[in-house]
């Protein structure tokens, strides 16, 4: 695995949850089934890679009557490879990748795509990607890999006009499906998988001493 929390084996509901998404109503809606109908504890409970989010207090009431504040993504594992656990250029990816999105036609969400998308997420957390295949909405069966390029590739057309920095970023994401020494679950595995606890615990001191000073 490259990432047990987003594999298999990872923190999911034990159902396959299916949302409502044409419109914030009928979304808080269809969570607040789940609740009522005892599948969901709260809300909260909700274990999805992407989650609607209000300002102020998490509350369904909140995100009906103030609409989305903002997107949550829960798919980051903390990199270890950068002091602050994140690379810069992975979040303003994330962001790019929100904004095409947004420029794309709305595309149906069936109740069998949603439950294939997470299927799809969870194959994606494997260590080889060039070997394990995802379903797409269009029926076909590619590796994850050969996935991810294509849409990466759709983002550079559509960023083609932007700043040298904006490509540079979409290139950076593109060698890490090219090259699997590029991801970071590889580096990851060639630093530390001889004695991880210990070197893991070396290079915490080491970030924790850089923060200090």
């Amino acid at each position: 695995m490259a990432s047990v929390r987003c594999g298999e084996l990872g923190y999911w509901n034990f159902f396959a949850p299916v949302l409502n998404y044409s419109g914030v109503e009928a979304y808080v809606d269809s969570i607040q089934r789940y609740v009522s109908d005892g599948w969901l504890r709260f809300p909260s409970e909700l274990y999805y890679p992407v989650r609607l989010k209000p300002c102020g207090e998490n509350t369904l009431s909140n995100l009906r009557e103030q609409g989305v504040n903002h997107i949550e993504l829960r798919m980051f594992d903390l990199n270890p490879l950068v002091p602050c656990g994140v690379d810069e250029r992975d979040v303003i990816f994330a962001q790019l990748f929100l904004v095409w999105l947004a420029s794309t036609p709305p595309r149906p969400f069936s109740d069998s795509a949603q439950v294939q998308a997470i299927q799809n997420f969870k194959n994606a957390a494997h260590y080889d990607l060039k070997t394990v295949n995802i379903l797409l909405p269009n029926g076909e069966v590619n590796s994850v890999a050969d996935a991810a390029l294509d849409v990466i590739g759709e983002m550079e057309t559509f960023y083609g006009d932007f700043p040298e920095g904006i490509r540079e970023i979409l290139h950076f994401q593109k060698e890490k499906f090219v090259e699997q020494e590029n991801r970071y679950s590889w580096k990851v595995r060639e630093q530390f998988g001889n004695g991880f606890v210990k070197k893991g615990l070396a290079l915490a001191k080491q970030r924790q001493s850089e923060a200090i000073i």
